[in-house]
């Protein structure tokens, strides 16, 4: 039946696109040169370095699958319109991702969520709030790390696939949700009351027998459904188009954290990752992005239990008395922020376009390494706690677009990742650490400059 869950989850994605209406949105040429370029960068550099690092070109394949995956999204998005889809998709890659072989399998997981994200990102422009791209990588990137804690919280093959389960419910709703709203074009507008009530109705139901009967866990279960219900109820207080109170989005924010202590008080870091799967989930179901963006929070502990679940020595370094942990988190906020705002500013019109994405994952991909240089294992613990803040800022700025959120994931997981691979510059002097520090500086000056080169700020090139 672990077999089944991800083909079934790929049949209902099939039938959720066939029933979507003909897309109008074409991809633009300048998006597409960047995952090809980034998918040969990240083999290669599996291979080179392939001996010096365990499980390092397993993890480079993975990386590199999960951009060329985003790939065929945009592929498809182009022929089919809305995102109904994304949920079936995202079901289906955890699952498959769950066959991995054992022995490089945890690592292999993180680097696909890692990949999907800065796939997402490589292709999405700044226009669209919600697309396939980023509505598949978001999603997908909960069901793995659902799948990785409850195969480390239950110890069971249930728990294993739980997050992938929980996905296909999430699929089967999606699917019965935009048929009760009269057909799949979700581009535009929200859900309707009756098929809004559908959703909820049929995600609660399905969770139910995920969460009570297939993983036999009755806190799982309550876990999952207050979060359905807690979504659907900011749903209706935060409003798409930032008209609402600032204070509601940031009271939004406050009750996730505490649904995230509540789950934790239950079932640990599994159910911290059950919650966001039901936050998600429901916002993205429904078609409110601004109050998807309320979630940040909730994701940035998710996958700080996920860093924990995979490193335990390096989350007892966080200290928030610590300078270092105090700039890490800084540092993650504004890490997760600069890559869709440089989107929102730069014209896609420019034929180097593409290349300015490739410079920009170029240096997402170096954060790990400079963080552990120059502020060791309390930076990075810090680093990921901050990731979680970034989309609650781009919300509280009335913004709407996902890509903070999709980026905590994916820069959680690349750290999650190469963490092992960078015990070794952890410990080093302070001496060495500062003259490290300017090796550091002067390779983020050459990509800063490299960037600036390859892109225009919106409204200067010729065809405007």
């Amino acid at each position: 039946m672990n077999t089944a869950f991800p083909l079934i989850a790929l049949a209902v994605a099939i039938v959720s696109l066939a029933l979507s209406s003909p897309s109008t949105v074409r991809p633009t040429r300048s998006g597409f040169p960047a995952p090809v370029l980034l998918v040969l960068i990240a083999l290669a550099s599996g291979w080179y370095w392939r001996a010096d690092y365990a499980n390092l070109l397993p993890c480079a394949i993975a990386f590199g699958v999960g951009i060329a995956l985003m790939g065929i999204c945009r592929i498809l998005e182009g022929l089919r319109s809305g995102w109904a889809a994304a949920p079936g998709l995202a079901a289906a890659i955890a699952g498959f991702a769950g066959w991995l072989d054992p022995s490089y399998q945890f690592e292999a997981q993180l680097a696909l969520i890692a990949g999907l994200a800065i796939g997402a990102w490589s292709i999405t422009d700044s226009v669209r709030k919600v697309g396939l791209p980023v509505g598949t990588a978001l999603l997908a990137s909960l069901f793995i790390a659902t799948d990785l804690m409850g195969k480390k919280g239950l110890a069971s093959d249930a728990g294993a696939i739980s997050g992938t389960m929980l996905g296909l419910a999430l699929a089967v709703s999606a699917l019965l949700a935009n048929v009760a709203n009269k057909g799949g074009d979700r581009e535009k507008e929200s859900l309707g009351a009756m098929a809004s009530l559908v959703a909820i109705g049929v995600l609660v139901i399905l969770g139910y027998v995920v969460g009570a009967r297939l993983v036999e866990s009755q806190a799982a279960w309550l876990i999952f459904g207050g979060s359905i219900l807690a979504g659907g109820v900011l749903n209706w207080v935060v409003r798409p188009d930032g008209r609402d109170d600032t204070l509601s989005f940031l009271f939004g924010g406050i009750i996730w954290i505490g649904i995230a202590t509540l789950a934790f008080s239950y079932l640990k870091g599994f159910g911290i990752a059950i919650a966001a799967i039901g936050a998600v989930g429901t916002l993205m179901i429904l078609g409110n992005p601004r109050a998807l963006l309320s979630t940040g929070p909730l994701l940035g502990l998710a996958f700080y239990r996920v860093l924990r679940e995979a490193h335990p020595e390096a989350t007892r370094a966080l200290d928030i008395g610590q300078h270092y942990a105090v700039i890490g988190i800084a540092i993650g906020m504004v890490s997760a922020l600069l890559p869709s705002e440089w989107l929102a500013t730069r014209s896609e019109s420019v034929a180097r376009f593409g290349l300015g994405r490739v410079l920009w994952a170029l240096t997402i991909g170096l954060i790990p390494i400079a963080m552990a240089v120059v502020l060791g294992a309390k930076g990075i613990v810090g680093f990921v706690v901050g990731l979680g803040f970034a989309a609650l800022v781009e919300g509280l700025r009335n913004g709407s677009n996902l890509l903070p959120l999709l980026m905590t994931g994916g820069m959680a997981a690349l750290v999650a990742t190469s963490y092992g691979w960078l015990e070794n510059l952890l410990d080093m002097t302070r001496e060495s650490k500062q003259a490290a520090f300017y090796w550091m500086a002067g390779v983020g000056a050459v990509l800063a400059i490299l960037i600036a080169m390859v892109s225009k700020p919106e409204g200067t090139s010729e065809s405007q």
